[in-house]
């Protein structure tokens, strides 16, 4: 055996024992961080002399609620018709930006764009209503806050007929099939014949805001209910832990980018918020019952995950100083909550940059359709 071919099997040796997993958690209109901050690692990338796209770093993209949408955001391949822009490559910079010995990878969503998303369509998704505020709390006591019309439509602008097999890298979604009590999971490598809009809808039908979604499973013909799965996972890490082991049983050790939505300091104060039906439950408290229950299953998340023994776990996590709704749309709001991104990104810089020092000698994570390839592969022998 040559030095070369040994040299050659040593890396993809060392490749199959180190996988790596981005996580993105939920957490509505606070998406606009997660995306903000996945800019800003990027842009780190870009920096240390890597300009290939951040999915293609990753064996498995995993997320949850707002973080499942930003997940196939991700991994979704452009089409002329997207919302989403593909990110732009100059001819001049080929050489520089695919490197000997990297395959051949799509360009990938702008993630500024995923950004402009939330910035553009928030109210869209969350419109105001007019209605008086008690005739708007107690409708929400009957039935859910938004009609998910206008959702719906979004999301086929974004991903039109894409189905999960389309993901250019492997990618998970959680729910929660509340007609069977049981988390559920969509992936493009076990549900790839669900469409990347039926499969967003479904991470993202958070209860009292959305109604749930109703689907057949493809492969066992069962009627499920899907709704919002931040209700088991908002921070999806265990659960793209458990798909890893499956998806690289060769594995030796798994590396996990998690990246929250940022959170306001909760403590909850009892003696104010009452602890009857009404008090737990009150929307214009914040809706004390479900900032518990999502405060506590995050810490849960972190702590179990920190002690997995070939699990190495970066969280990237900032406080915000305000109270941010589920489903703030105000400008101002949504301003504030991307200069804070833009904060969190530089209290975690030293930890990002070690997370990022692999993978830019890191080969490109292998994009298992041929058309994932189609546009860069088309540039690239047009430029030789």
């Amino acid at each position: 055996m040559g030095l070369w071919e040994y040299l050659k099997q040593s890396k993809e040796r060392k490749l199959r024992e180190d996988r790596y997993i981005l996580c993105l958690d939920g957490g509505g209109m606070r998406g606009v961080v997660a995306a903000t901050v996945l800019g800003d690692i990027e842009e780190k990338l870009f920096s240390m002399g890597d300009d290939r796209p951040l999915y293609s770093h990753f064996d498995l993209i995993a997320g949850t609620s707002t973080g499942g949408l930003i997940a196939l955001a991700l991994s979704a391949p452009s089409s002329p018709t997207s919302l989403l822009v593909q990110k732009q490559i100059q001819r001049d910079d080929l050489s520089r930006k695919i490197r000997k010995g990297f395959d051949d990878i799509y360009p990938g969503p702008n993630i500024k764009s995923i950004v402009e998303l939330y910035l553009r369509y928030g109210k869209i998704i969350f419109p105001r209503s007019t209605s008086l505020i008690q005739l708007n709390l107690i409708g929400q006591l009957f039935n859910n806050k938004y009609d998910d019309g206008s959702f719906v439509a979004l999301l086929y602008q974004i991903f039109g007929e894409m189905k999960m097999a389309d993901a250019l890298v492997p990618t998970m979604v959680v729910t929660y099939d509340c007609l069977n009590d049981k988390p559920y999971l969509i992936s493009s490598y076990d549900k790839s014949e669900m469409s990347m809009r039926v499969a967003a809808r479904a991470t993202a039908a958070a209860p009292t805001y959305f109604a749930p979604i109703h689907i057949t499973d493809n492969q066992n013909g069962e009627r499920i209910t899907l709704i919002d799965g931040g209700v088991v996972a908002n921070n999806p890490v265990l659960y793209a832990y458990m798909e890893a082991k499956k998806l690289y049983p060769e594995a030796k050790r798994f590396h996990v980018l998690s990246v929250s939505t940022a959170t306001a300091p909760y403590k909850l104060e009892i003696e104010r918020s009452g602890t009857g039906v009404i008090g737990w439950l009150d929307p214009s408290k914040g809706t004390p019952i479900y900032r518990v229950y999502a405060s506590s299953q995050m810490r849960t998340s972190n702590e179990i995950a920190a002690a997995i023994g070939d699990l190495d776990y970066v969280r990237v996590h900032g406080d915000l100083s305000k109270v941010v709704k589920l489903d703030e749309t105000d400008s101002k709001t949504l301003s504030y909550m991307i200069e804070a991104a833009h904060d969190i990104s530089k209290e975690n810089d030293v930890a990002i940059t070690e997370f990022c020092r692999p993978l830019v000698v890191r080969p490109s994570t292998s994009c298992r359709r041929p058309r994932a390839s189609t546009a860069l592969s088309s540039a690239l022998h047009q430029s030789t």
